[in-house]
């Protein structure tokens, strides 16, 4: 994922890969991408061609051109600095200030099937180094797309995202007031507001604190955070935040509505767990003296979450440690589109392929037989990617219609239209394995 493949998907099982002069009829005539800022392969639906151009041979400077030429660099304001690219394991470029992808993902991905909401909820948490801006929170499209990336979907649906959505935001600003009242007990109460730095998630790391606990038979957390917290004198602490998970507050109703972000009572079955980390003996002494001397006096509401498990914790040591091993081996499977554990497919589903299949024989014929009659490479390139769009609007129509979306848009912003046709390109590939292996024709 995130590569740019030069060589599209296979056609239908009849087919032979290959592919048509012009663009597909349903796709806008015109293309807002600049040569050579895609594969290949997707510049042949654009008029222009995306071969590179090699630039005229420049006349040979005097040396008096050539020193002019440097001092007009040198009065240029902005350096000229190759600073390096951080990726993650994803092959993303991420923010060094928060840790985070650089370009937010809000396309759908290759292997859905519903739609589902773009629209980013601001948070009250205040962003460090900024003035007065707040973080904003992924929307269910970006959430969805994160969990498949990270291959943690396991039984999750798209139904499921908005709920789950909800909960995280209503949980972050519940982990942001405890560090609040942390930060005003250790600075006073009329301190300048904290603000967050960023921040990154350690599902894999015990922190020293769950682990001893877990000697108390404390089940284990299902998540790990580390906060960089920034102060009004520009200083930062870290935070830590362990999540645990108490099965028997679940509240078993599904037509309960979504939990509001600031309504801390509304997500029971979550316990959060706040402290800032002990980096230095000061932060030490705030954990062991500073705050238990502030709840004794009585001059913080902060309830720290108890250090001994009750009963019914205890009974849920042995599925918190299953949960805990499924992280660590990372053999959480990715949702594959309505696959059976064994890997064979419901009826249901493979009686829906093969009703797909018979409508792409139908509506691509012209498709297909342009990447039979193609002449040479470019030429079959482009009816071959005719051919991709023509089967994803039939088998993979939320990502066919986010290709068009962005394309009447005429959006380049953050690569959307490499990566909608990426998901259309990989969605189609998805299908025809699917076909292949259930040997539907």
């Amino acid at each position: 994922m995130g590569s740019n493949q030069s060589t599209p998907p296979s056609p239908p099982p009849s087919a032979t890969p290959a592919p048509a002069a012009s663009p597909p009829a349903d796709l806008p005539s015109k293309c807002p991408v600049k040569p050579g800022s895609l594969p290949s392969v997707f510049m042949s639906l654009c008029p222009v061609k995306g071969q590179k151009q090699e630039p005229a041979a420049e006349p040979k400077k005097t040396d008096e051109q050539e020193q002019e030429q440097e001092q007009k660099q040198s009065l240029c304001p902005v350096k000229n600095q190759n600073k390096a690219q951080t990726f993650n394991v994803y092959s993303q470029p991420i923010d060094p200030k928060n840790n985070m992808p650089v370009h937010a993902n809000n396309l759908p991905s290759p292997n859905q099937a519903q739609s589902l909401p773009q629209t980013r909820e601001r948070s009250t948490i205040p962003k460090g180094n900024t003035a007065g801006e707040t973080w904003t929170y992924p929307s269910p499209q970006m959430f969805w797309n994160s969990i498949n990336r990270k291959n943690k979907v396991g039984d999750t649906t798209e139904k499921d995202v908005e709920t789950v959505v909800a909960i995280h935001n209503n949980m972050n600003e519940t982990t942001w007031k405890r560090v609040v009242e942390w930060e005003k007990v250790i600075l006073g109460s009329d301190s300048e507001p904290p603000k967050l730095l960023k921040f990154i998630g350690r599902p894999m790391d015990l922190s020293p604190k769950a682990r001893f606990k877990s000697w108390l038979s404390h089940p284990l957390p299902f998540d790990r955070h580390d906060w960089t917290v920034q102060r009004g004198d520009g200083s930062v602490v870290r935070y830590v935040i362990d999540y645990y998970y108490d099965e028997s507050k679940a509240a078993d109703n599904p037509a309960a509505p979504l939990p509001s972000m600031h309504d801390e009572s509304a997500v029971k079955s979550i316990m959060v767990d706040v402290r800032p980390a002990i980096d230095n003996p000061v932060l030490l002494a705030h954990r062991v003296v500073t705050m238990p001397l502030a709840r004794m006096q009585k001059t913080t509401e902060f309830e720290p979450l108890k250090f001994m498990p009750s009963e019914s914790l205890k009974a849920q040591v042995g599925e918190s440690q299953k949960t805990w091993e499924s992280i660590i081996s990372n053999n959480v499977r990715s949702d594959t589109g309505g696959d059976l554990p064994d890997g064979t497919m419901s009826k249901s589903e493979i009686d829906k392929i093969a009703k797909q299949m018979r409508s792409i024989k139908v509506d691509c014929v012209k498709a297909q037989k342009r990447v039979d009659d193609c002449k040479d490479e470019m030429d079959c390139a482009r009816a071959s990617l005719a051919l991709t769009m023509c089967m994803a609007k039939i088998a993979c129509p939320l990502q066919h219609a986010a290709v068009v979306q962005v394309l009447e848009k005429d959006d380049e912003e953050d690569g959307k239209v490499e990566k909608a046709l990426e998901n259309a390109v990989a969605c189609v590939a998805m299908f025809d394995e699917k076909v292949a292996r259930n040997k539907i024709n």
